[in-house]
């Protein structure tokens, strides 16, 4: 398997030391359990966190499950708040990905992997740099075409100005995606904060670029789920 996709997403799942540097970048991965593995999955995955957790891992990495859109009964696991670099600095990435292939990897079929940078000036929380997640985020992804980058941007900035919306925050796409991609994360405390259709920032978004000449070549959205038992939140150095 030394070739093979799980055990190359693996490498990039290695921990780094104790001093890694803060940022805005991230990096998540997507997993589709296989059938009637489930269980099997969350105990490897869970068991493989422990790993981190012994080789005294800095990152935080939060789990969700997929319970609504195209994706739903995947999970996804990510890095959020790191430079970079911190992926360059990785420790016993061989160690690592042994240990992934014989933990979770053998129950699921990795299906996407991309990196994101947070945009603090279109984003009005920052909850997952924080490690303060919220329990469901409603993911919306726009796909803009490369040339309305900075008009789809100046949108968000208009609505980023608008009163009493849910908190939300905004991930410019870097690597993984086939076309221009945003990622709007919109906190959710559960279901019915969707009884409040006026607080939704994708509805605001969604006013704006009608009134605007932007064309979105498509916007999918999906729920994620926060799994706390499959998540490390390691407590910051000086903490």
């Amino acid at each position: 398997m030394g070739r093979a996709w799980p055990v190359l997403a693996m490498l990039l799942l290695a921990p780094v030391g104790r001093a890694a540097a803060q940022g805005d970048g991230g990096i998540l991965y997507a997993y589709r359990p296989h059938a009637g593995a489930r269980a099997e999955f969350d105990a490897g995955y869970r068991a493989h966190l422990a790993w981190h957790r012994e080789k005294a891992d800095s990152l935080p990495w939060y789990g969700w499950d997929v319970i609504a859109g195209r994706r739903m009964g995947e999970f996804i696991d990510g890095t959020f708040g790191i430079g970079f670099a911190a992926l360059d600095r990785r420790v016993d990435p061989a160690g690592d990905a042994a240990h992934a292939a014989s933990s979770f990897a053998p129950h699921a079929t990795a299906t996407a992997r991309w990196l994101v940078r947070l945009r603090r000036e279109l984003s009005t929380a920052t909850s997952l740099e924080d490690r303060s997640p919220s329990a469901l985020l409603q993911v919306v992804t726009y796909h803009v075409s490369p040339g309305q980058r900075a008009a789809f941007e100046d949108v968000l900035n208009v609505v980023r100005r608008s009163a009493g919306l849910a908190p939300y925050a905004v991930y410019e796409c870097v690597v993984g995606t086939s076309d221009v991609a945003y990622m709007v994360a919109v906190e959710r405390s559960g279901f019915g904060s969707f009884d409040a259709a006026d607080r939704d920032p994708t509805h605001a978004i969604d006013g704006a670029l009608a009134g605007s000449a932007v064309p979105v070549v498509q916007a999918e959205s999906e729920l994620w789920r926060l799994r706390r038992d499959l998540t490390l939140l390691p407590e910051r150095a000086g903490r």
